[in-house]
């Protein structure tokens, strides 16, 4: 393969943002852009709430960071969209171009070609926990993108010192250390991840060189550069938290916690809990979960054979063919990689603050399998017959359709295989803006889940209101209940009991939805109107 980099590539880079419009396009239209979640019902909030409090500093605040808020609030004023709208249907379509290009420079960057670089950006489409990060609306796709650009910033600067062009070295450190310092302010954890994946990347460095591999000894001097701008890292993170955005510093409270309970489950080996169990009940069948989770295992184990077959090259064969970029992303993936194995026992010491960590980090770990399997994968092809690779590589084409199909499934929690929705309809949104409005000091259950509480956050939701609405298991103190088809679908699909509304009084109904409240046990009993 011809590893030239032509100067212009805009049909490679137009092909790749037409497929992420028809990704994203899917991903708003499936349900009439009808959707919510919780990060995007929070973030929704919040944004409403700094806009109204004309400042980044108000009560409620999201805590671990002001950048996405700012944002997003920046977007709604620019354009006069509301906020939910701006959220739910034009942010998924920014979101998806931030993903596709800054992931093509960064792999054409560090496989120095286009058609590799465009592969390993399609094999991203097939990865559905990633897609989901991009497409809802919550801050890490703009953590993703600039993760991506830091690390290509990185890496030319330590490129072209080598080369003795300091000028142009200090130029690309300035914008790694701004792209630090806005990832910061997006997000303090993402960014502390980024530095953490830096640290461990020049540990991996530092362990080619002392082994005194070939390929790595020209760069020798280059780590001790490389270990001052991931200490600068550091220092701009935790400057971001403890004075730029104070509210931020909280988190060191929840690192010492963490730190208690992994000490505890070390010692005790007692589990607080296991998140790993609730996602197995999410999905319609013992099938439907092993085909949705099937890519990003085989993206794993692939990747991770590749990884460990170069690095036996490297260290016991000393081949001295790898270039500085495959050394680099190399080293990425085993930083990346690392964190996802340690986020595993925090899991399991049951931290609030940290649920599912090992979710969380997959996809960043996925933004570095895909070029090392792209890489491993292109060179096998190129080591087939000339007869064999036509009959294969279109095998693997319809494979990778397919992945991206059930990502696309996976991404949007389509009912056909999933239990946990994410959309609302037309009617249960007039239902909740009825209650809303003309409900005081009641509590309105909603499902089986939290379905409708994000939806109601996104549109009703105020500091003044005394009602409440609820989801999870019915209680005495749900006084309303919000009945519909699909709330009628999602508890039984789940398993879960519906309650008893037959003989409560019917005090709403727009003809698919309907609310119920509790019959007065007593002449002085509050009615809730």
């Amino acid at each position: 393969m011809d590893h030239t980099l032509p100067k212009k590539h805009p049909l490679t880079t137009m092909a790749l943002l037409f497929i992420g419009f028809l990704y994203a396009t899917y991903f708003v239209t499936r349900y009439g852009g009808l959707w919510t979640e919780n990060d995007t019902a929070v973030f929704t909030q919040v944004t409403r709430s700094m806009i109204h409090a004309k400042s980044v500093l108000f009560p409620g605040q999201y805590t671990h960071g002001f950048g996405y808020p700012t944002w997003l609030g920046t977007l709604s004023l620019l354009t006069g969209i509301k906020v939910s709208v701006m959220n739910t249907i034009v942010v998924p379509f920014l979101g998806m171009i931030l993903l596709v290009v800054s992931a093509f420079v960064a792999y054409r960057t560090f496989l120095k070609s286009n058609r590799m670089a465009v592969m390993a950006v399609l094999v991203l489409f097939a990865v559905p926990d990633l897609m989901f990060t991009v497409l809802r609306g919550n801050h890490e796709k703009l953590n993703i993108a600039l993760m991506l650009m830091a690390v290509v910033a990185l890496f030319r600067s330590l490129k072209i010192v080598y080369e003795g062009n300091w000028r142009a070295a200090m130029i690309w450190v300035m914008l790694f250390y701004t792209l630090v310092f806005v990832n910061a302010t997006v997000n303090d954890y993402f960014a502390s991840t980024f530095a953490a994946a830096s640290t461990l990347t020049l540990l991996a460095g530092s362990i080619l060189v002392k082994r005194n591999i070939p390929v790595a000894d020209p760069y020798r001097t280059q780590f001790t550069r490389l270990t001052s701008y991931v200490a600068a890292s550091w220092l701009l993170v935790w400057w971001v938290m403890l004075y730029v955005f104070p509210a931020a510093g909280h988190d060191f409270q929840l690192l010492h916690g963490a730190l208690l309970k992994l000490t505890n489950l070390f010692l005790t080996l007692h589990t607080s809990s296991n998140p790993y169990a609730a996602p197995t009940s999410q999905w319609a069948g013992y099938i439907v979960r092993v085909l949705v989770a099937s890519f990003r295992w085989i993206l794993f184990l692939v990747s991770f054979f590749i990884w460990i077959q170069e690095l036996w090259r490297l260290i016991v064969k000393k081949q001295q063919h790898r270039t500085l970029e495959h050394l680099f992303l190399l080293a990425l993936y085993g930083g990346f990689g690392l964190l996802v194995a340690l986020a595993i026992p925090m899991d399991f010491t049951g931290l609030n603050a940290g649920t599912n960590l090992e979710v969380r980090n997959f996809p960043y770990f996925a933004l570095m399998a895909s070029p090392v399997l792209v890489w491993g994968l292109n060179q096998a092809f190129r080591r087939l017959s000339a007869v064999t690779r036509p009959k294969i590589i279109p095998i693997v084409g319809v494979f990778l359709a397919l992945f991206i199909l059930i990502g696309l499934f996976k991404s949007t929690l389509d009912p056909v295989i999933s239990n946990s929705w994410i959309f609302y309809t037309p009617a249960e949104k007039q239902a909740l803006t009825a209650f809303d409005q003309h409900s005081v000091s009641t509590t309105l259950w909603t499902g089986p889940d939290n379905r409708l509480v994000y939806a109601n956050t996104m549109f009703n939701a105020s500091e003044t209101t005394t009602s409440q609405v609820a989801g999870y298991g019915y209680t005495s103190s749900d006084t309303d209940v919000l009945i519909s088809p699909e709330v009628v679908q999602n508890t039984l699909v789940q398993h879960k009991p519906i309650p008893r509304y037959q003989s409560k009084n019917r005090i709403y109904d727009n003809g698919s939805a309907q609310i119920y409240r509790r019959i007065p046990r007593t002449l002085f009993e509050a009615n809730g109107s």
